[in-house]
Protein backbone atom coordinates (compact mmCIF):
# COMPACT_ATOMS: atom_id res chain seq x y z
CA UNK A 1 0.00 0.00 0.00
CA UNK A 2 1.17 3.42 -0.98
CA UNK A 3 1.69 5.67 2.31
CA UNK A 4 1.02 8.49 -0.52
CA UNK A 5 -2.96 8.38 -0.15
CA UNK A 6 -2.61 8.56 3.85
CA UNK A 7 -0.16 11.92 4.08
CA UNK A 8 -2.19 15.14 4.82
CA UNK A 9 -2.06 17.82 2.38
CA UNK A 10 0.67 19.85 2.10
CA UNK A 11 0.05 23.52 2.82
CA UNK A 12 2.00 24.81 0.37
CA UNK A 13 0.50 23.11 -2.36
CA UNK A 14 -3.20 23.28 -3.72
CA UNK A 15 -5.62 20.40 -3.21
CA UNK A 16 -6.26 19.75 -6.51
CA UNK A 17 -2.23 19.21 -7.09
CA UNK A 18 -2.01 17.04 -3.95
CA UNK A 19 -4.63 14.70 -5.26
CA UNK A 20 -2.76 14.13 -8.53
CA UNK A 21 0.45 14.03 -6.65
CA UNK A 22 -0.86 11.21 -4.22
CA UNK A 23 -2.70 9.50 -7.62
CA UNK A 24 0.76 9.27 -9.25
CA UNK A 25 2.37 7.81 -6.31
CA UNK A 26 -0.24 5.30 -6.02
CA UNK A 27 0.24 4.73 -9.70
CA UNK A 28 3.51 3.95 -9.34
CA UNK A 29 3.42 2.18 -5.81
CA UNK A 30 1.51 -0.48 -8.25
CA UNK A 31 3.47 -0.36 -11.42
CA UNK A 32 0.81 1.50 -13.51
CA UNK A 33 1.19 4.72 -15.68
CA UNK A 34 -1.49 6.74 -14.53
CA UNK A 35 -4.37 7.07 -12.07
CA UNK A 36 -7.85 8.95 -12.51
CA UNK A 37 -9.59 9.21 -9.23
CA UNK A 38 -13.58 10.28 -9.80
CA UNK A 39 -16.47 11.28 -7.89
CA UNK A 40 -19.05 10.20 -10.18
CA UNK A 41 -22.13 11.26 -7.62
CA UNK A 42 -25.36 10.48 -8.87
CA UNK A 43 -25.26 12.08 -12.45
CA UNK A 44 -25.97 8.44 -14.26
CA UNK A 45 -29.10 8.82 -12.00
CA UNK A 46 -29.72 11.84 -13.19
CA UNK A 47 -31.50 11.67 -16.70
CA UNK A 48 -34.56 12.75 -16.13
CA UNK A 49 -34.16 16.04 -16.66
CA UNK A 50 -32.35 15.84 -20.38
CA UNK A 51 -30.89 19.46 -20.22
CA UNK A 52 -28.69 18.65 -17.30
CA UNK A 53 -25.73 17.17 -18.66
CA UNK A 54 -24.25 14.37 -16.48
CA UNK A 55 -20.58 15.86 -15.20
CA UNK A 56 -18.37 13.88 -12.59
CA UNK A 57 -18.33 16.25 -9.45
CA UNK A 58 -14.43 15.79 -8.94
CA UNK A 59 -11.86 14.79 -11.67
CA UNK A 60 -8.23 14.36 -11.03
CA UNK A 61 -6.10 12.30 -13.53
CA UNK A 62 -2.41 11.85 -14.07
CA UNK A 63 -0.34 10.02 -16.93
CA UNK A 64 -1.57 10.96 -19.89
CA UNK A 65 -5.80 10.88 -19.12
CA UNK A 66 -7.14 14.43 -20.68
CA UNK A 67 -10.00 15.23 -17.96
CA UNK A 68 -10.45 18.59 -19.50
CA UNK A 69 -11.19 16.73 -22.77
CA UNK A 70 -13.13 14.09 -20.90
CA UNK A 71 -15.55 17.03 -18.97
CA UNK A 72 -15.46 19.03 -22.17
CA UNK A 73 -16.73 16.28 -24.53
CA UNK A 74 -19.07 15.26 -21.92
CA UNK A 75 -17.73 11.59 -21.86
CA UNK A 76 -18.95 10.64 -18.73
CA UNK A 77 -22.60 9.64 -20.21
CA UNK A 78 -21.05 7.23 -22.53
CA UNK A 79 -18.15 6.04 -20.37
CA UNK A 80 -18.69 2.23 -19.55
CA UNK A 81 -16.03 1.89 -16.70
CA UNK A 82 -17.64 4.93 -14.79
CA UNK A 83 -20.74 3.31 -15.37
CA UNK A 84 -19.99 -0.79 -14.15
CA UNK A 85 -17.82 1.61 -11.20
CA UNK A 86 -21.27 3.16 -9.73
CA UNK A 87 -22.69 -0.31 -9.58
CA UNK A 88 -19.52 -2.69 -8.32
CA UNK A 89 -18.13 -3.24 -5.08
CA UNK A 90 -15.22 -5.16 -5.80
CA UNK A 91 -12.17 -4.28 -7.76
CA UNK A 92 -12.33 -5.60 -11.36
CA UNK A 93 -9.55 -5.59 -14.29
CA UNK A 94 -9.99 -4.39 -17.80
CA UNK A 95 -8.85 -3.42 -21.21
CA UNK A 96 -9.96 -1.36 -24.14
CA UNK A 97 -9.92 -4.47 -26.45
CA UNK A 98 -13.32 -6.22 -24.06
CA UNK A 99 -15.19 -3.69 -23.73
CA UNK A 100 -17.83 -3.14 -26.13
CA UNK A 101 -18.38 -0.31 -28.48
CA UNK A 102 -21.99 -0.15 -28.33
CA UNK A 103 -22.67 2.63 -29.69
CA UNK A 104 -20.72 5.52 -31.36
CA UNK A 105 -20.75 7.70 -29.37
CA UNK A 106 -19.22 4.77 -26.64
CA UNK A 107 -16.77 4.29 -29.48
CA UNK A 108 -15.70 8.03 -29.33
CA UNK A 109 -14.92 7.81 -25.83
CA UNK A 110 -12.44 4.62 -25.78
CA UNK A 111 -11.08 5.97 -28.99
CA UNK A 112 -9.91 9.40 -26.88
CA UNK A 113 -8.85 6.72 -23.84
CA UNK A 114 -6.36 4.55 -26.88
CA UNK A 115 -5.29 7.91 -28.07
CA UNK A 116 -4.18 8.62 -24.27
CA UNK A 117 -2.79 5.47 -23.70
CA UNK A 118 -5.20 4.39 -21.32
CA UNK A 119 -5.80 0.85 -22.71
CA UNK A 120 -5.67 -1.00 -19.41
CA UNK A 121 -6.11 -1.29 -16.40
CA UNK A 122 -7.79 -1.59 -12.54
CA UNK A 123 -10.89 0.33 -11.07
CA UNK A 124 -11.45 0.39 -7.23
CA UNK A 125 -14.77 1.12 -6.82
CA UNK A 126 -16.01 3.64 -3.54
CA UNK A 127 -19.92 3.18 -2.70
CA UNK A 128 -20.98 6.28 -0.66
CA UNK A 129 -24.49 6.02 -0.07
CA UNK A 130 -25.06 10.00 0.47
CA UNK A 131 -23.03 11.69 -2.09
CA UNK A 132 -23.13 8.71 -4.90
CA UNK A 133 -20.31 6.62 -6.07
CA UNK A 134 -16.32 7.13 -6.60
CA UNK A 135 -13.95 5.21 -8.52
CA UNK A 136 -9.93 4.78 -8.89
CA UNK A 137 -9.07 3.61 -12.05
CA UNK A 138 -5.41 3.10 -12.34
CA UNK A 139 -4.05 2.38 -15.69
CA UNK A 140 -1.31 1.36 -18.67
CA UNK A 141 -0.82 0.28 -22.12
CA UNK A 142 -2.31 -2.65 -22.76
CA UNK A 143 0.92 -3.75 -23.59
CA UNK A 144 2.77 -2.94 -20.67
CA UNK A 145 2.65 -6.08 -18.36
CA UNK A 146 4.57 -4.56 -14.95
CA UNK A 147 1.30 -3.65 -13.53
CA UNK A 148 -0.19 -5.47 -10.49
CA UNK A 149 -2.54 -5.28 -8.22
CA UNK A 150 -3.70 -6.13 -4.54
CA UNK A 151 -7.64 -5.88 -4.21
CA UNK A 152 -7.70 -5.43 -0.95
CA UNK A 153 -5.07 -2.05 -0.97
CA UNK A 154 -6.64 -0.54 -4.28
CA UNK A 155 -10.07 -0.57 -2.38
CA UNK A 156 -8.61 0.92 0.81
CA UNK A 157 -6.35 3.69 -1.45
CA UNK A 158 -9.52 4.32 -3.46
CA UNK A 159 -11.39 4.88 -0.20
CA UNK A 160 -8.60 7.10 1.72
CA UNK A 161 -8.58 9.22 -1.42
CA UNK A 162 -12.33 10.07 -1.89
CA UNK A 163 -12.34 10.03 2.27
CA UNK A 164 -9.68 13.23 1.26
CA UNK A 165 -11.21 15.32 -0.98
CA UNK A 166 -14.66 14.86 0.72
CA UNK A 167 -13.09 16.82 3.40
CA UNK A 168 -12.40 19.68 1.32
CA UNK A 169 -15.21 20.26 -1.00
CA UNK A 170 -14.69 23.26 -2.04
CA UNK A 171 -11.34 22.81 -3.21
CA UNK A 172 -11.66 20.99 -6.50
CA UNK A 173 -14.39 23.42 -8.10
CA UNK A 174 -17.60 21.72 -6.83
CA UNK A 175 -20.44 24.25 -8.55
CA UNK A 176 -23.40 22.34 -6.36
CA UNK A 177 -22.59 23.17 -3.02
CA UNK A 178 -24.70 21.34 0.16
CA UNK A 179 -25.06 24.12 1.93
CA UNK A 180 -26.87 26.04 -0.33
CA UNK A 181 -29.99 24.24 0.42
CA UNK A 182 -31.73 24.33 3.31
CA UNK A 183 -32.50 21.37 5.48
CA UNK A 184 -36.32 22.23 5.18
CA UNK A 185 -35.59 23.05 0.96
CA UNK A 186 -33.66 19.19 0.81
CA UNK A 187 -36.68 17.71 2.74
CA UNK A 188 -39.41 18.99 0.22
CA UNK A 189 -37.35 18.08 -2.70
CA UNK A 190 -36.66 14.35 -1.45
CA UNK A 191 -40.47 13.88 -0.71
CA UNK A 192 -40.96 15.60 -4.17
CA UNK A 193 -38.50 12.92 -5.90
CA UNK A 194 -40.58 9.71 -4.27
CA UNK A 195 -43.39 11.38 -5.93
CA UNK A 196 -45.56 12.71 -2.76
CA UNK A 197 -47.98 15.38 -3.92
CA UNK A 198 -47.57 19.22 -2.58
CA UNK A 199 -50.11 18.15 0.02
CA UNK A 200 -48.59 15.04 1.45
CA UNK A 201 -45.18 16.94 2.06
CA UNK A 202 -47.23 19.26 3.79
CA UNK A 203 -48.99 17.12 6.22
CA UNK A 204 -45.38 15.08 6.38
CA UNK A 205 -43.73 17.88 7.10
CA UNK A 206 -45.95 19.74 9.39
CA UNK A 207 -46.13 22.71 7.00
CA UNK A 208 -49.02 24.44 4.98
CA UNK A 209 -49.14 23.53 1.62
CA UNK A 210 -47.90 27.49 0.82
CA UNK A 211 -45.30 26.35 3.06
CA UNK A 212 -43.97 23.47 0.83
CA UNK A 213 -44.44 25.91 -2.20
CA UNK A 214 -42.48 28.42 -0.80
CA UNK A 215 -39.39 25.77 -0.07
CA UNK A 216 -39.67 24.46 -3.38
CA UNK A 217 -39.53 27.75 -5.52
CA UNK A 218 -36.62 28.85 -3.40
CA UNK A 219 -34.93 25.13 -4.60
CA UNK A 220 -35.94 25.38 -7.86
CA UNK A 221 -34.21 28.98 -7.77
CA UNK A 222 -31.60 28.04 -5.80
CA UNK A 223 -29.99 24.92 -8.64
CA UNK A 224 -31.24 27.25 -11.58
CA UNK A 225 -33.67 24.74 -12.49
CA UNK A 226 -37.00 25.30 -14.89
CA UNK A 227 -38.94 23.69 -12.56
CA UNK A 228 -39.92 21.41 -9.41
CA UNK A 229 -38.60 18.59 -11.96
CA UNK A 230 -35.95 19.54 -12.92
CA UNK A 231 -34.66 20.70 -9.71
CA UNK A 232 -35.24 16.94 -8.50
CA UNK A 233 -32.91 15.66 -10.93
CA UNK A 234 -30.29 18.14 -10.44
CA UNK A 235 -30.69 17.53 -6.63
CA UNK A 236 -29.84 13.75 -6.78
CA UNK A 237 -27.85 14.20 -9.54
CA UNK A 238 -25.70 16.25 -7.47
CA UNK A 239 -25.48 14.20 -4.69
CA UNK A 240 -27.81 16.51 -2.44
CA UNK A 241 -30.22 14.13 -1.81
CA UNK A 242 -30.58 10.62 -1.93
CA UNK A 243 -33.84 8.68 -2.32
Amino acid sequence: MSAAAERPASPEVSPEADLRTRLAAVARAHGFAGAVYMHVGHVLDGAADPSFAPAPRRLAATGGFDGERYLRRDYLRHDPLAARAATEFTPFAWTLSSLDRGSPARARVLAAFAAWGVEAGVVAPVQDHALGPAFLNLHRREADSAARADEGALLLEAARLHAAVRAAPAAFGETTRPDRLSAREMQVLRLAAMGRTEQETAAALALSRRGVQFHLARAVDKLAAANKTAAVARAVSAGLIAI
